[in-house]
């Protein structure tokens, strides 16, 4: 059968203030007491009126333009009314009718960056968020910090066919609101929350199956494993004969299973009604003619261009993880250097040096102005590649310059000839007869070894390829 999936996903927005009060909007709440960060407006109080936040609406617009949505002139607020201890005003303040992001779309890759895929976006409207629930020791305890804080929901269209393309979809989303510093959007912090909406049928054509909605999913490994689980278990129902009911679904990763919360609740369980207290939102043309001249990063367009570069996954992977590390690279990119050189010591030493001591490029030993002088010796071909890596090591381990380490391992004394170079790979063999006869009785690992000598001997100013064909030649 076959498997057809819709997404909902709030999207904590990175703002100083809450949505609709000045109230400090926390991103880390293990950070902060209990409703520390309250007030009238956000727990609900009789006569607080909810005032929009400038900078909300200015995230959503920029993740609007992102998600490439019809920005509305006209959109407004409407009630989303229940009850639950975590909700002070008995209602959340949402955008069910009229949206102010709508029709979107977000191209992706799969299968290593080789294959694009596009999905709909049906709208990405404001909301406010509730607060939290803790249960502890019997006793249901409730804090406020998250009530009010500004969410973003997008509404796919049920356009995803496989669980790799939820994943690297949510990926791509990801680093939209992280590249634009709209949301940090980290999964086990709750700053992105998922909901995955599964249903089967026997073909394109055939109308869509019944859905179960599957909730409580806070890492990519833990979406993929849901939805694969919950398409099982509907295949098992339907090989049987059977049926269910629209529900919603929690699940227990650690069991490896999905259990049943309640039957799906359609609007008109929500009772939704326009918002009172929030007049009609209008996007005037000074608003809209500042939004198109906002400069957008959209990720899937660099890694097109990494395409073009003929960058391998393990470059990609290493350079759009981060923005601060994209930026460090695009910086070099603009300077004329030839990309793969600037990718092959990022993605390489400086990544591992990185990970082992440094927590961004600010804290490496070494400046801007230097790597970039690396890189244009590197792009001259002044420097062979085995003394590349020999500078590029030091450069990190000590935070020394180019020149002066050139000068230390004399990489600028004048290149040897071929007899010279063989005098010297005679040496290495008369001063390691063991490993010569590890090498004749079969171990040709030890190749790189004498190659490794002979480099110590010529100061690196040897090509390994020559080393290997002088010594196979005096090996016999």
């Amino acid at each position: 059968m076959l498997l057809t999936i819709g997404l909902e996903i709030h999207i904590k927005l990175k703002s100083m203030n809450k949505m609709f009060c000045q109230c400090k909007n926390q991103q880390n709440f293990d950070d902060l007491l209990p409703n520390t960060n309250i007030c009238p407006v956000c727990t609900g109080q009789p006569g607080a009126l909810p005032t929009l936040s400038e900078e909300v609406l200015e995230k959503t617009l920029i993740l609007g333009k992102a998600l490439k949505c019809k920005i509305n002139e006209i959109s407004t607020f409407d009630r989303k009314s229940y009850f639950y201890p975590d909700l002070p005003m008995g209602y959340q303040i949402t955008q069910l009718y009229h949206p102010t992001n709508t029709q979107g779309q977000v191209s992706f890759f799969l299968d290593n960056y080789t294959d694009e895929r596009t999905v709909n976006i049906q709208d990405a409207h404001m909301e406010n968020d509730t607060g939290k629930m803790i249960h502890d020791g019997g006793q249901a305890l409730l804090d406020f910090n998250r009530a009010g804080t500004p969410l973003v929901e997008i509404v796919t269209l049920p356009d995803f066919r496989s669980s790799e393309e939820v994943v690297e979809f949510l990926k791509e989303l990801q680093r939209i609101v992280r590249y634009n510093t709209i949301a940090d959007a980290d999964l086990e912090k709750g700053q992105m929350r998922v909901d995955v909406n599964i249903s089967l049928r026997k073909s394109e054509t055939d109308p869509f199956g019944t859905r179960a909605e599957i909730k409580n999913i806070n890492s990519f490994g833990m979406i993929k494993r849901a939805i694969e689980h919950e398409q099982i278990r509907q295949e098992k129902i339907y090989e049987a004969g059977e049926t269910f009911s629209q529900q919603t679904r929690g699940r227990d990763d650690t069991k490896g299973e999905s259990y049943l919360m309640r039957s799906k609740e359609d609007a008109l369980d929500y009772r939704y009604f326009p918002e009172p207290d929030l007049p009609v939102l209008k996007i005037d043309d000074e608003r809209r003619t500042r939004l198109e001249e906002q400069a957008i990063t959209i990720p899937h367009n660099i890694i097109k261009q990494f395409n073009d570069y003929g960058f391998n996954k393990e470059y990609i992977n290493a350079i759009i993880s981060d923005k601060e590390i994209l930026d460090y690279f695009m910086n070099f990119v603009d300077q004329k250097i030839e990309p793969k050189l600037i990718v092959k010591r990022i993605a390489g030493p400086i990544a591992a040096r990185m990970k082992e001591n440094f927590k961004n490029t600010q804290e490496l030993p070494f400046t801007n102005e230097q790597f970039g002088e690396f890189l244009g010796k590197a792009q001259d071909g002044s420097l062979m590649e085995n003394q590349l890596k020999i500078i590029m090591d030091e450069m990190l381990s000590t935070g020394k310059n180019l020149e002066e380490i050139i000068k230390e391992k004399w990489f600028d004394a004048p290149a040897m000839d071929s007899n010279e170079i063989k005098l010297l790979a005679k040496e290495v063999l008369a001063g390691n007869t063991t490993i010569v006869e590890q090498y004749k009785a079969g171990k040709t690992t030890t190749m790189g070894f004498f190659i490794g000598q002979l480099m110590k001997k010529t100061w690196g100013k040897t090509n390994p390829k020559i080393a290997q064909d002088i010594f196979e030649k005096l090996l016999g």
